[in-house]
């Protein structure tokens, strides 16, 4: 049985000997070209973790798998549209970023960080780099809405906020290290969904009166209501996200009855789909926002603040 290494240095041998050739000879039989002297049997090309330990088994010592590919390791909540080339970090410890060394490899994305010994850790016997610490790298490849929805994945897998206040402290005041502190203020680890993180963000700010999450709500007399994804018991307005498992028979039959059971409540449910909530979030927010209006016009701000205050937990390092 052909291991990673005997393939790869197979093809090294080869491709020395027969350099023209290499690509269609190896194509049809069975070996793709993962990056420059890295090659795997096609059966393994679209495995995540496959591709991840030849190209380690082809880089550095020092080097981990990083950002965007550690975080689908991790299993976080990331975009499926993200970048699919490997990104993988030379971690020498205190070794500054510009003095080490990184591959030059265009089918990978390449990173030097400062890493300490904490932040990296054996994933299914890989070096990566860990949940907190991916989390925080993510700020550089994500925009505020997916980043607080990896976030909210990062805590639902059992690290803590402290976890994340901690790594951001620890690591540069760059690197868009503002919008790794403002998500940090957003995160809640009640969220079930990528989207529904999304749709949270969508009604956050200072303008706005923070929202539960997949909290219940109960009758005026008594007894259990529902319970929606986002709620506002004083204005008693509810928000869901409508996403393709709601389009089921049974369950959208379901969701009617419940939305029918809300309304006998007093409450307004306003259901969104992936058009509003990925398209259109500022669209949302007016809406929302001239819902409150009509219900609970006192839990909106009475002026605008000077500023935006970022979290203070971390204020003061960045």
């Amino acid at each position: 049985m052909w291991t990673t290494w005997h393939v790869i240095h197979t093809v090294e041998v080869l491709a020395a000997a027969h350099p023209p050739a290499l690509d269609a000879e190896f194509m049809t039989n069975g070996l793709i070209r993962i990056a420059r002297g890295c090659w795997l049997p096609e059966a393994d090309a679209t495995d995540l973790r496959a591709r991840c330990v030849a190209v380690l088994e082809t880089s550095t010592p020092d080097s981990v798998i990083a950002s965007i590919t550690a975080a689908r390791l991790h299993g976080l909540w990331v975009p499926e549209e993200t970048d699919e080339r490997i990104h993988v970090a030379t971690a020498v410890p205190d070794r500054v970023g510009r003095s080490m060394s990184r591959s030059q490899r265009p089918q990978l994305v390449a990173h030097r960080f400062q890493l300490r010994t904490d932040d990296i850790v054996l994933l299914d016997g890989l070096p990566v780099t860990s949940l907190a610490r991916t989390w925080r790298d993510l700020a550089c490849v994500l925009e505020l809405p997916d980043l607080v929805a990896a976030g909210d994945s990062a805590l639902r897998s059992g690290i803590t906020e402290d976890d994340l206040v901690d790594v951001l402290r620890s690591s540069s005041r760059r690197h868009h290290a503002r919008r790794a502190a403002e998500a940090l203020t957003l995160l809640d680890r009640r969220s079930r969904s990528r989207p529904e993180s999304h749709l949270r963000v969508a009604i956050s700010g200072f303008d706005m009166p923070q929202f539960e999450v997949n909290e219940p709500i109960y009758r005026r007399e008594g007894g259990w209501l529902a319970e929606p994804d986002l709620s506002l018991e004083p204005a008693r307005i509810a928000l869901e996200y409508q996403g393709a498992d709601h389009a089921k028979l049974i369950r959208m039959r379901r969701d009617l009855t419940r939305f029918f059971d809300m309304r006998n409540g007093e409450w307004a449910v306003v259901p969104y789909g992936p058009a509003e909530v990925f398209n259109r979030p500022w669209q949302i927010k007016q809406e929302v926002r001239r819902l409150i209006i009509a219900r609970a016009p006192h839990l909106l701000p009475a002026r605008r603040p000077i500023r935006t205050v970022v979290s203070s937990r971390v204020s003061g390092d960045l």
